[in-house]
């Protein structure tokens, strides 16, 4: 059976774009899986690149989002939304061409021919074959980002990653396009490339590299001083994350409480202590790690460690204000010692 006839034209608008489309329905059996599209770009990096159109629909089909799609499609009687299609390859809605196909196949054992006539086509906006991969990516972008069907978090920066390498884009220029915050597009592009540079491309471990990507506490300037030398962060941490390590992405921000001790850091180092006795090990000699009032008391030793005494001393002789703040300080350190039974001297 041919194509259905077109329907009137269409537009898809993104920012200032717009992007002619006609509508009308496409043959099933004609279509391909776009394979730049970043749910099916998640398969092609754990299958390899020479992956088959057989091989993606069998992992779409794996999926327990599409069979929930199967089933919406089959009790709507339709689609609700349109494939997007450029010469036959579906840039949109691979999950949904998926859906149809089983359908069809379905219909075709039950010898349902009303069933095969209505799912052997599917509707379609379909793009000018001229128009751009750019264009693809920044529809893709507002489909499943900005929009409503949004991809996993390992999809989207899937997608963020190829934008800023292959079309140059900003992290600043990506926030305006998808309307997210700039400092969280750049930790998903790092977390993003870590994975790929450490060959990791299981999408539940991206959140664990999202942690890393933005713990400010495990900067290698902050971290650096606490390491053996030469201690590669990045790739020791990849590698526990394969290994499972770190129990849950959540505990990458205890890293640092590990890391920064040395008896702790030196059991999880030597594989002597898991992660969470490890870090049990780092909090019992550190209980500023876990308590806010010792928290904020190391907080103002450190500060009174840091300060440019003579600095100080000219600032009090000119401000008296300041100068009654470090008095009060002294006096309510020197009770409070007195008071939980810490001898201050007689000074």
């Amino acid at each position: 059976m041919p194509a259905q006839a077109s329907e009137p034209r269409s537009s898809i608008v993104v920012g200032d774009l717009v992007i002619e489309t006609e509508i009308c329905f496409k043959r099933i059996d004609e279509l391909r899986y776009y394979k730049e599209n970043p749910r099916i770009f998640s398969i092609l990096k754990q299958l390899g690149n020479a992956v088959t159109q057989t091989e993606i629909e069998r992992n779409l089909w794996a999926q327990e989002s599409t069979k929930d799609l199967f089933h919406d499609i089959k009790r709507n009687g339709g689609l609700i939304e349109e494939v997007i299609v450029r010469e036959n390859e579906v840039l949109e809605g691979n999950s949904r061409l998926c859906a149809y196909r089983h359908l069809y196949r379905n219909a075709e054992e039950d010898g349902d021919t009303e069933g095969m006539r209505k799912w052997e086509t599917i509707r379609a906006k379909v793009l000018d074959p001229g128009t751009e991969d750019r264009t693809v990516f920044a529809i893709l972008g507002m489909l499943h980002i900005r929009g409503k069907a949004e991809w996993r978090p390992y999809e989207q920066a899937s997608y963020l990653y190829r934008q800023s390498t292959t079309y140059k884009m900003r992290p600043s220029e990506l926030a305006e396009q998808i309307g997210h915050k700039e400092s969280e597009i750049a930790n998903m592009i790092e977390a993003y490339k870590l994975m790929d540079k450490h060959e990791i491309t299981d999408p539940a471990r991206f959140s664990y590299f999202v942690e890393f990507a933005k713990s400010r506490k495990l900067d290698k300037d902050e971290i650096a001083q606490y390491l053996p030398p030469n201690f590669d962060l990045a790739k020791n941490f990849s590698d526990w994350v394969k290994n499972d390590k770190i129990p849950r992405a959540e505990a990458v921000r205890d890293l640092p409480i590990i890391l920064k001790d040395q008896s702790a850091r030196k059991k999880f180092l030597g594989d002597h202590a898991t992660f969470d006795d490890a870090l049990e090990i780092a909090k019992d000699r550190h209980p500023e790690t876990t308590n806010a009032f010792y928290s904020k008391l190391k907080r103002a030793t450190e500060a009174l460690n840091d300060a440019e005494e003579l600095q100080v001393k000219k600032e009090i002789a000119e401000d008296a204000q300041k100068k009654h703040i470090v008095r009060e300080l002294y006096r309510t350190v020197k009770k409070f010692a007195r008071g939980v039974g810490i001898d201050v001297g007689t000074n």
